[in-house]
């Protein structure tokens, strides 16, 4: 029942983080492993890159979990300022 209820989320309740969630996710994990076989820096690159999946995956559970509590849009919503807000501290700060 949990699992009828996860892919009715996944497919008609999409968000942001979401989204490039699964961008994450297809890109970074056969990347980050591709990397680990390198020698040298190229191997931390690897390591750095699987690390930040690593460090998504909590935002992507509590994105899901706030999915079913919260307008999908407002949520995405909320997630885009927080984006904006991140990346601008990132940048300028």
């Amino acid at each position: 029942m949990k699992l009828n209820n996860f892919n009715y989320n996944l497919k008609y309740k999409p968000t942001l983080f979401l989204i490039v969630g699964i961008i994450i996710l297809i890109i970074g994990i056969p990347f980050g492993l591709y990397a680990l076989t390198l020698n040298g820096g190229g191997s931390l690159g690897g390591v750095l890159v699987l690390l930040g999946v690593a460090i998504f995956l909590p935002f992507l559970i509590i994105d899901r979990i706030l999915v079913n509590r919260i307008n999908p849009l407002k949520l995405s919503i909320f997630e885009l300022i927080l984006s904006v807000i991140t990346l601008l501290y990132v940048w300028f700060g």
